[in-house]
């Protein structure tokens, strides 16, 4: 049964600014140290910041949680999955409240062209 739903969508090239700006670099920004690292890590980082940024935006509105502060972004991450997915593990807050709701497991997908970015995340019991 699906116990949560969260779309995000976002411009790369606002993503690009910000990384011009250093904003999202930042020690009190919203990556962890690991995305940061997989994210900087080739030609194209805004378009790797802009899937993890939306695949975490995707999560919190799944899981009915409003961003209070920065650092939810941080208890939601995005690492490696199976083959070349990707996947969400949820850090404190999040994962208080998916424990709450049972949720047992996440669905992520992502889609992006060389504009735009786009997440899903489906919540399972």
């Amino acid at each position: 049964m699906i116990l949560g739903l969260g779309i995000d969508f976002l411009e790369t090239s606002r993503v690009e600014r910000e990384l011009a700006q250093g904003e999202w670099l930042l020690e009190d920004g919203i990556f962890t140290p690991e995305e940061i690292l997989y994210c900087s890590s080739t030609d194209q980082p805004a378009r790797r910041f802009a899937a993890c940024f939306a695949a975490k935006e995707a999560a919190l509105k799944a899981l009915g949680i409003r961003v209070t502060d920065l650092a939810m972004f941080r208890e939601v991450e995005v690492g490696p999955g199976a083959g070349s997915g990707k996947e969400i593990m949820f850090r404190q807050r999040p994962k208080t409240e998916s424990e709450r709701l049972g949720v047992r497991r996440i669905r992520l997908a992502i889609a992006q062209n060389a504009n735009h970015t786009g997440a899903t995340v489906i919540l399972e019991d």
